[in-house]
C-alpha cells in the first residue's frame, strides 16, 4: 500500500431538478462513501454541494472514515444550477487545501450533476476548461457524473476527456447505486496505487445505463466565454481547509 495521502473532493448537485431522483442520489452517494471507507487507505475527503442559492462545505478534508452518509435532512434539493461558478471555486479550494500540505497528496475531484450550466456570473467555460487542464497536467484526476443528461457535451467543455465522463441513468437506483460504488472502488484503488488513473472503462459506463458513451459526437469546439452581467457571488470562496 502506498504512503502517499489521497484528498477526495466530491462537488454534489443540489439544485430542483435532483429532488425527483433524491432518494436514489442519497443511496447512491452513501455507496461511494461506504466504497471509501471500506479500506485503510488515507483518505480526506470533502463534500460540496451546491445551488444557486449557496454552495456549502459539508464537511472538509476530513478522514473518510469520520464522515457521515447523506439523508433527507442533510440533501434538499433547490434553485438553480451555477455549474461553473461551484467547479471553479472547488478546484481552487483543493488547490489551497493541497498546498498546505506537508507531503503532497494525491487529488480526486469528482463533478456530479443533473443539469446544464445556466446561472454562473463569476467565472466562465475558457476559465474553468484551463484550469482543469492545468490541474490535469499536474496529476489530478477528473471525473463527472451525469445524471440522465449528455455528460460529454459539457465535459468537453470543462476540458475533460471522454474517458472521465459518465452519463447514467438516474431513474434506475440499482444502476445509480452501481455506478457510485464502482467509482469509490476505482478511487479506492487509485488511492493504494493498484489503478493509475480515474478513467471510467466502457463496460461501466454500459452498466450505468450511459446511452452517449458509444453515440457519434462532434468535435469539441473551443469553450466559449459563459460570464454572465455581474452579481453578488454565491460564496466569495470555498475553504477546505
Amino acid at each position: 500500500m502506498t504512503s502517499q495521502p489521497t484528498l477526495v473532493a466530491f462537488l454534489l448537485d443540489r439544485t430542483g431538478s435532483m429532488e425527483s431522483v433524491k432518494a436514489q442520489t442519497i443511496e447512491g452517494f452513501n455507496a461511494y462513501l461506504a466504497g471509501l471507507q471500506a479500506e485503510d487507505a488515507d483518505i480526506a475527503f470533502s463534500l460540496i454541494q451546491f445551488d444557486s442559492m449557496s454552495i456549502d462545505v459539508l464537511c472538509a478534508n476530513a478522514p473518510v472514515k469520520e464522515v457521515r452518509p447523506l439523508t433527507e435532512a442533510t440533501y434538499q434539493p433547490r434553485a438553480s444550477t451555477p455549474l461553473i461558478d461551484a467547479a471553479v471555486k472547488t478546484i481552487r479550494a483543493v488547490e489551497v487545501a493541497v498546498a498546505g500540505k506537508a507531503v503532497a497528496p494525491k487529488v480526486i475531484v469528482t463533478f456530479q450533476t443533473d443539469g446544464e450550466e445556466n446561472c454562473s456570473s463569476e467565472h466562465d467555460w475558457l476559465e474553468l476548461n484551463l484550469l482543469i487542464k492545468e490541474k490535469a497536467a499536474l496529476g489530478w484526476q477528473f471525473n463527472f457524473l451525469g445524471a440522465g443528461i449528455d455528460a460529454y457535451q459539457q465535459g468537453q467543455r470543462m476540458g475533460l476527456k471522454d474517458e472521465a465522463v459518465v452519463s447514467y441513468a438516474k431513474e434506475d437506483r440499482v444502476a445509480t447505486r452501481a455506478m457510485f460504488a464502482q467509482r469509490a472502488a476505482r478511487a479506492r484503488a487509485f488511492a493504494v496505487g493498484e489503478a493509475a488513473d480515474m478513467a471510467i472503462p466502457l463496460e461501466e459506463k454500459r452498466a450505468a445505463g450511459d446511452r452517449y458513451a458509444e453515440a457519434p459526437r462532434t468535435p469539441p469546439q473551443a469553450p466559449a466565454l459563459g460570464r454572465r452581467p455581474p452579481r453578488r457571488a454565491i460564496v466569495d470562496k470555498i475553504d477546505l481547509g
